[in-house]
This record gives C-alpha cells, sequence and structure tokens, in this order.
C-alpha cells in the first residue's frame, strides 16, 4: 500500500485529501466529500448547517399565503379566489418541502413550517369547498 504524499483525509490517513471543507477546513477525500452547490463540506459540517440553516423562502411565502388566505375569507365573501389559491399552495407545497427536507436538501428547522401550512393549506382548501357549496349547491343553513 502506498502512503499518499501531501495533504490526507482527516478520516481515512491513507487517502489523498482532494478538498477542503468550507466550513471545518478539514481535508476530505472524495468519499467524505459532500457538495452544497458547488461547495464541499465534510458530513459532520453538513449535518448543523442543516440543522442551523434558515427555512426556504417558498414555504415561507406558502405559509404567509396561507394566513392571508384565512384573513382574506371573510372579506371576499364574493368569490374566495385567495383562500382556494393558498390552500392550493399549501397542500403542494407543503409536502414538497417535506420531502426536500427527508432527502437532506432542506433546513431542519422547516420541517414544523411545512407542517403547519400542509395544515392550514387543507384548512383554507376545505373553507373554500364550503363556500362553493353553499353558493352553488345551496347547502348549509
Amino acid at each position: 500500500m502506498r502512503t499518499p504524499v501531501g495533504a490526507v483525509c482527516a478520516t481515512h490517513p491513507d487517502e489523498a485529501a482532494v478538498a477542503t471543507c468550507a466550513r471545518c477546513g478539514g481535508f476530505l477525500c472524495g468519499d467524505c466529500t459532500e457538495l452544497a452547490g458547488e461547495t464541499p463540506y465534510c458530513a459532520p459540517c453538513v449535518a448543523v448547517l442543516r440543522r442551523e440553516a434558515r427555512p426556504s423562502r417558498v414555504i415561507q411565502v406558502a405559509l404567509g399565503l396561507n394566513v392571508a388566505g384565512l384573513v382574506c375569507l371573510p372579506c371576499s365573501l364574493a368569490l374566495p379566489l385567495p383562500t382556494l389559491v393558498a390552500g392550493l399552495a399549501g397542500v403542494v407545497l407543503g409536502p414538497r418541502e417535506l420531502r426536500r427536507i427527508a432527502r437532506g436538501e432542506g433546513a431542519e428547522r422547516g420541517r414544523t413550517l411545512a407542517r403547519v401550512t400542509t395544515g392550514l393549506g387543507w384548512v383554507n382548501l376545505g373553507l373554500a369547498s364550503a363556500w362553493l357549496a353553499v353558493v352553488f349547491w345551496g347547502f348549509g343553513p
């Protein structure tokens, strides 16, 4: 077995280093290098970054839309379009964000926001559907 010349991996001293972690500066071999975009990181630093990262802007906007949809419903009884759009955004984008987090592509802190957004999305869709049922089919009081 040949000993590598130059920098060696911090975890695998028999392997030559091919990158350094952008967060901690540790040397990494090809097996230890995890890329975030084009930036190399070690596994412990990726875990820290995922824990401390802000939730995605998409899930923040979807949550805001769902809160606005609930607030706008009494104001727009003529047509609950904002509530319907907000509900659709919640039930589509919330689970999508949860899948991204499960694959390790999203911030762990976004998990709760994604769950709340999904729940509010279903509430908004339910309210918009109830409105449509009352108006078009005459159900209700």
